[in-house]
């Protein structure tokens, strides 16, 4: 089975590495020559994914078409504000028997939309094998075979379960869930906390602190995702409380990092200007606020994190204004 990744930084070449590791051929798509040529001569990604060696078995290429043609799978891991472009780039070249599965975590910015239905605006007269895969997954442990788990949801039972079988190893087990909203948005709901535990980190306000943070953080990912159609039982999986654990706990998250950065007082500009990765709670923050805001959902952890960012509130008034809030019960969504 062939199997396309589109997307060579961190994330795509763990990918593309377990994609060969479980038999496949394996292809991974670089937008520049150079990066091409270096993984398939050094066979490591430096820049992204160092110290984590390449199979044999994993080509590299800077040409799309050579990429895509005959693809079983095609995994689609480049940063949401490109997932568009790239689509349309890939309309000409997938077919009715190519599986398209989205592995970035975010929303649309310019609509608010999911990655998925931007999918399926792109490519869904072309495919109707339209897929999303999310979960605990740091690059930078799956590349180096340690233990891992994520889950599959498409738009049917039959399509996830093709792809489960496709890029289940030893040590990467994949899960099929049936709630495609959910797994997608709790996906990107998780890296705004994981924005707040950085900065509950960098003001180094304790464990109690981070714990609640993540309790009502899950709660408040729940509640955004049944507003929108989401299962409530999805936030108690992988792609929900799996996740989120994985992101606010470790030094590999980069949107934790992010976050301690943001309560040492550096801005969101200056973070973004002076990092090669893109951190999608920033992005994740002010659409989710604006759809939350529209539907009158209050989302006050994502609220307080919108005023840090967007309107330059210290982190410390953030946190007492979120202390001060009206008291209430603990379970009311």
């Amino acid at each position: 089975m062939k199997i396309g990744i589109i997307g060579s930084g961190s994330w795509g070449t763990a990918l593309a590495c377990k994609a060969a590791q479980a038999g496949n051929e394996s292809w991974l798509y670089c937008r520049r020559e150079e990066q091409a040529i270096a993984l398939q001569t050094t066979k490591e990604n430096k820049e992204y994914l160092k110290g984590v060696i390449l199979p044999d078995t994993l080509t590299t290429s800077s040409n799309l078409k050579q990429v895509v043609q005959d693809c079983n799978i095609l995994l689609i891991v480049t940063p949401s504000i490109y997932v568009r472009s790239m689509l349309q780039q890939l309309r000409s070249l997938v077919s009715a028997h190519t599986t398209v599965v989205i592995c970035s975590k975010g929303i649309e910015r310019e609509t608010g939309k999911r990655l998925s239905e931007v999918a399926n605006e792109e490519l869904g007269t072309v495919t109707s094998r339209l897929a999303i895969l999310s979960g605990p997954n740091h690059a930078e442990e799956i590349g180096r075979d340690l233990p891992a788990t994520t889950v599959v949801a498409a738009t049917t039972k039959e399509t996830a379960e093709f792809i489960q079988k496709a890029l289940s190893t030893y040590n990467f087990r994949v899960y099929v869930n049936e709630d495609m909203i959910g797994v997608e948005l709790a996906g990107t709901t998780k890296n705004i906390i994981a924005l707040a535990a950085g900065i509950v980190d960098g003001m180094a306000l304790g464990d109690n602190c981070k714990s609640a943070l993540l309790t009502r953080g899950l709660h408040e990912m729940t509640k955004f995702g049944v507003a929108l159609g989401a299962r409530r039982e999805t936030y108690a999986g992988l792609a929900g409380m799996g996740d989120l654990i994985a992101t606010c706990m470790s030094p590999h998250s980069r949107n934790r990092a992010a976050g301690q950065k943001l309560a040492d007082g550096e801005t969101m500009d200056y973070i973004m200007n002076h990092s090669n990765m893109v951190v999608e709670g920033f992005f994740a923050v002010k659409t989710v606020y604006e759809v939350a805001k529209a539907k009158q959902l209050d989302m006050p952890i994502t609220s307080a994190l919108y005023e840090v960012l967007y309107h330059q509130k210290a982190p410390k008034d953030a946190l007492m204004d979120l202390m001060g809030r009206h008291l209430k019960d603990e379970m009311f969504l």
